[in-house]
């Protein structure tokens, strides 16, 4: 792949260039929700592949947003900003018959195949050369991160107010009925981006997948699913530098315990409230629609009720 991918080779015949340029000028048609359908065994390389494309192309109003596993649906569930990057194992491509039904109605469908595990190594040059070509054709530049400090930043004062006052920066909080609103008022292109700042357990994450799916099979919308603060330093720069067109919800719980972090008058469930609360600050500071929903109780069954008061209002 690397000698494949190499200077002298022709653009057409290169495959790095291929994937970067096709993505690209996708994007600048509209179609820049880049959705992953991988195979089970692949499944781990749809976040390298969303923190790598999304941190690299997401900055002065461009980039590529990346949907990682969400579970495919019918054409009618999607708009007319998403192009699908299917890879399969050994000739085996997941979900085909609803790909093939995807492309039939006017979707665009790249194919990337893979002849066994061994062949991730190859994979890892491919979409490093891709986004690089992909930054050259949105013009922007895939080694900086401009966003990321000002949420660092944002982190750093709210934590400094803690030191002087004994608490964080007070902040509006939203509820449902704000959400529902943002949702019913998005626009075509527009993406929603829930960024939880809770344990990262596999019911918390059902409950997280039954989410999005309602917010995409009720509005068409584009979803993400992002842990925090991990995101901070993937789709976190999308978010703040790409295109204005997310609806970003923030999930907080205040029921953890405040364990103590040696030499600091707060413990770590303050530090991550504080990151929580700077990127709510830096986003909305770039006039993104950012809403703050504190939960109460646990977040398997806070997310499930939150779910449910969703549906009623979406209808």
């Amino acid at each position: 792949m690397a000698e494949a991918c190499g200077p002298t080779v022709p653009v057409s015949a290169n495959p790095g260039l291929r994937l970067g340029a096709s993505l690209a000028a996708l994007s600048l048609s509209g179609r820049d929700k880049v959705t992953l359908v991988l195979p089970e065994a692949l499944r781990g390389l749809g976040a390298w592949l969303e923190q790598l494309l999304t941190e690299s192309t997401g900055k002065h109003g461009k980039g590529l947003v990346v949907v990682d596993d969400e579970p495919l649906g019918t054409p009618a569930t999607y708009g007319a900003d998403r192009v699908f990057v299917a890879l399969s194992l050994a000739g085996v491509a997941p979900s085909e018959a609803t790909l093939g039904t995807l492309s039939a109605t006017g979707h665009p469908v790249l194919r990337l195949e893979l002849a066994d595990l061994h062949d991730l190594g190859a994979e890892f040059v491919r979409w490093e050369v891709a986004t690089a070509a992909a930054g050259i054709v949105l013009e922007v530049n895939p080694f900086d991160e401009p966003n990321v400090a000002q949420a660092k930043a944002a982190t750093q004062a709210a934590l400094a107010t803690f030191r002087d006052s004994g608490q964080l920066p007070q902040w509006p909080m939203d509820g449902v009925d704000e959400v529902a609103r943002a949702l019913r008022a998005a626009r075509p292109g527009d993406y929603v981006a829930l960024l939880a700042y809770v344990t990262p357990e596999p019911a918390t994450t059902a409950g997280l997948q039954h989410l999005r799916l309602l917010v995409r099979d009720r509005t068409r919308l584009a979803t993400t699913v992002g842990y925090g603060p991990r995101y901070l330093h993937s789709t976190g720069q999308l978010h703040k530098g790409g295109p204005p067109t997310p609806i970003v919800v923030l999930l907080t719980t205040t029921d953890a315990e405040d364990l103590p972090i040696p030499g600091e008058p707060y413990g770590f469930a303050t530090l991550e409230l504080a990151q929580a609360l700077g990127d709510l600050a830096t986003l909305r500071s770039a006039h993104r629609r950012a809403l703050w929903l504190p939960l109460a109780g646990g977040a398997r069954d806070a997310i499930a009720r939150l779910t449910a008061e969703l549906a009623k209002r979406l209808g």
